[in-house]
């Protein structure tokens, strides 16, 4: 395992002078209410690349000895728990060899990105994940901000029940001029070529499951 881990660090060092942290959201903010999201469908085996994986380290805490979390915020990443390696790296770059991981996820870290870098974001996933793997996400449903407004955001506060312990946090981001829903995220992967294989809405119909599938 070290001839793996060895360059991940190495571009996590090479990385760190040119991250940038995510803005601030504003103060006056859209509270949505308290969603109750389960985190289901981990594999036991194999190495799974977490985007965005920084802040509460969610399933970094669940695979400890799997998931490589990358987070374009060395900030995010400091504050995530210690047990898992954690990379300073944009996700519209992802410096890994193609078919590098069986498994990828994403919780909660879509919502932060520009919809101008999802396609990238997508691309760079579908690039990395072995034929046959998933790439399993976890977001937001969240709607497009009012024409003509400034700064408007929005806020889902999260009850994520781990196998082992309860995680009470919420999440802030500026809405952009266009919804960041299901339809939009399935044309996204369906044109960077995976199959989607399963959509569910969680916390109440404010968020959602999604399993895609790389052929």
């Amino acid at each position: 395992m070290n001839w793996f881990r060895i360059p991940l660090v190495l571009a996590a060092a090479a990385l760190l002078a040119t991250a940038q942290t995510a803005p601030a959201p504003n103060k006056d903010e859209h509270l949505a209410e308290r969603q109750d999201i389960v985190i289901q469908g981990l594999p036991d085996t194999g190495y799974i690349l977490d985007i965005g994986g920084g802040c509460r380290g969610t399933i970094g805490r669940i695979r400890p000895k799997q998931v490589v979390a990358i987070d374009i915020s060395p900030r995010e990443l400091k504050e995530a728990p210690s047990d898992f390696l954690k990379i300073v790296m944009d996700a519209s770059d992802l410096k890994f060899l193609d078919n590098s991981f069986p498994t990828v996820t994403a919780y909660y870290s879509l919502m932060f990105m520009k919809p101008d870098v999802h396609e990238k974001v997508f691309a760079e996933v579908f690039r990395v994940l072995q034929p046959g793997g998933t790439w399993l996400v976890w977001d937001a449903l969240v709607p497009a901000a009012a024409a003509g407004s400034e700064k408007e955001s929005y806020t889902a506060w999260l009850r994520t029940h781990l196998p082992k312990e309860t995680i009470v946090y919420g999440y802030s981001m500026e809405k952009f001029e266009r919804p960041l829903d299901v339809p939009y995220y399935s044309g996204l992967a369906t044109r960077a070529g995976f199959q989607v294989a399963e959509v569910k809405e969680e916390g109440g119909g404010k968020s959602f499951f999604m399993r895609l599938r790389k052929p």
